[in-house]
């Protein structure tokens, strides 16, 4: 299984709560360069699983506009849930290749999960992008092929 984790886009801080925070427009920016260099490549994801906060599903729209492939909201995608919860979560996936979208400190913590580190990788800053290969979902199995930072998505930070 290939599993494209991508954080959110730059957010605005005016919202009456957290889960209504939406993309600024440097996020908007942030996330169609993503979209651009995700979509320049070959790889396409079966599904897009995606956070239920506005901001996780407006970079989706955006990221999504030039696939239109099959987008789920999942509750187990939000901030502070258990990354824990995740493996379960994946291990109900049927395709070859899944995009997550979501929002830091679960991601950080799902590359450390997946890779079996037992400190998060912080690294994850808005519209950034990991890609983990794994065989089963679960602590440990997983590889970390690249590693992608806005506005340099070129390079990989691994």
């Amino acid at each position: 299984m290939e599993i494209v984790l991508l954080r959110h886009g730059a957010a605005s801080w005016d919202a009456p709560t957290d889960m209504e925070r939406e993309l600024t427009e440097r996020g908007r920016a942030e996330v169609e360069a993503a979209s651009q260099w995700l979509t320049e490549g070959d790889w396409r994801p079966d599904e897009l699983w995606v956070s239920p906060y506005r901001r996780a599903q407006q970079t989706a729209e955006i990221v999504n506009a030039r696939w239109q492939c099959p987008q789920r909201s999942k509750a187990s995608l939000t901030p502070d849930n258990p990354v824990a919860d995740l493996d379960p979560l994946l291990a109900t996936f049927r395709g070859e290749r899944l995009l997550l979208v979501g929002h830091n400190p679960l991601l950080s913590n799902a590359i450390a999960h997946w890779e079996g580190e037992r400190a998060s990788y912080w690294g994850l800053q808005t519209a950034s992008m990991a890609r983990i290969d794994a065989d089963v979902p679960a602590r440990g199995c997983g590889t970390l092929v690249w590693l992608r930072h806005y506005p340099n998505y070129q390079h990989n930070g691994r």
